[in-house]
């Protein structure tokens, strides 16, 4: 139940997320300036849209409602008018639990964000002592303190008594219980498999690509590509890296004498020192510029 809980409250922060950074796309086309200045409106916005549509309506979150669960008004099952008898049994939250909550998390957010983003444009904390900015960031500070210490508190009472996640609902007594007694989770691993596999090859390609040397893959693929589709005469008047009809610059590798381009064949013996010619296969130890009549082709 505690990891159903938790589960319930990770998938409702990454859903949440995920819905304001398509809703901030809307105004890509805005002055980021202004949008800056207007964060903590837009997401007071949609998280009253949030809020209307789930848990004032009474409805459970995204996350509950994946991970089977609801809210539960537990001052109403625990008194003895409504014993309950499996744990799942209880009414929702009534009108005044759910108007608190929407106080609490969309309202008291928002008031938190702007003052929290007006005290830093304003430099509240910098002003002298005793002046009314200063007073303030010291109490915001106090109660951000205040806060985390008693959601350290109410963590640590949930995993003791699996209750309450949140301050906000261990004040309100709106506790998280299971919608259904017994519900099937086929998990389907086809998503996370596949996922792997990914993640696995391009590891593997990212390891073996610096290792491996297109220049000459490409130059054997050229070899063959000549020697099958051309005769010999006509292979001598393309060049066999690029392919070029013509070439530009002639030079021929020595001792094959064969003709490449100048810019060809001197930025694949640079490359690679090893380069072999892709007509013949032979080890390139020079080159010399062609000219008719002084070169020959053995």
């Amino acid at each position: 139940m505690r990891a159903s809980q938790l589960d319930a409250a990770r998938l409702d922060s990454e859903l949440t997320a995920m819905l304001r950074e398509q809703f901030m796309r809307i105004f890509s086309l805005c002055q980021p300036r202004l949008i800056t200045a207007l964060q903590p409106e837009l997401t007071l916005f949609l998280d009253i849209l949030i809020f209307r549509f789930t848990v004032w309506s009474g409805r459970p979150t995204p996350g509950s409602a994946l991970m089977n669960l609801r809210y539960r008004n537990e001052r109403q099952a625990s008194s003895p008018a409504q014993p309950g008898r499996s744990g799942l049994e209880g009414a929702g939250l009534n009108r005044m639990q759910r108007t608190t909550y929407g106080l609490g998390v969309v309202v008291l957010r928002y008031i938190w964000a702007r003052t929290d983003q007006l005290a830093a444009t304003q430099h509240w904390g910098d002003q002298p002592r005793g002046s009314w900015g200063r007073l303030m960031w010291r109490s915001m500070r106090w109660a951000e303190s205040a806060f985390k210490l008693a959601s350290l508190l109410n963590f640590l009472l949930f995993l003791r008594y699996g209750r309450y996640r949140s301050v906000l609902e261990r004040l309100l007594g709106a506790r998280l219980v299971y919608s259904k007694g017994s519900m099937a989770r086929a998990l389907s691993f086809e998503y996370l498999n596949r996922q792997l596999v990914w993640h696995e090859l391009s590891e593997l390609l990212l390891f073996l690509l610096p290792l491996i040397n297109v220049g000459r893959i490409k130059a054997l693929v050229i070899y063959f590509l000549i020697a099958d589709g051309s005769s010999g005469s006509d292979s001598r008047q393309l060049c066999a890296i690029c392919g070029a009809s013509e070439i530009h610059v002639p030079y021929s590798a020595v001792p094959c004498g064969h003709r490449f381009c100048y810019y060809c064949l001197r930025a694949r013996t640079q490359s690679d020192p090893s380069y072999k010619c892709p007509q013949c296969g032979a080890g390139i130890s020079a080159m010399r510029r062609w000219r008719p009549g002084l070169a020959s082709i053995p």
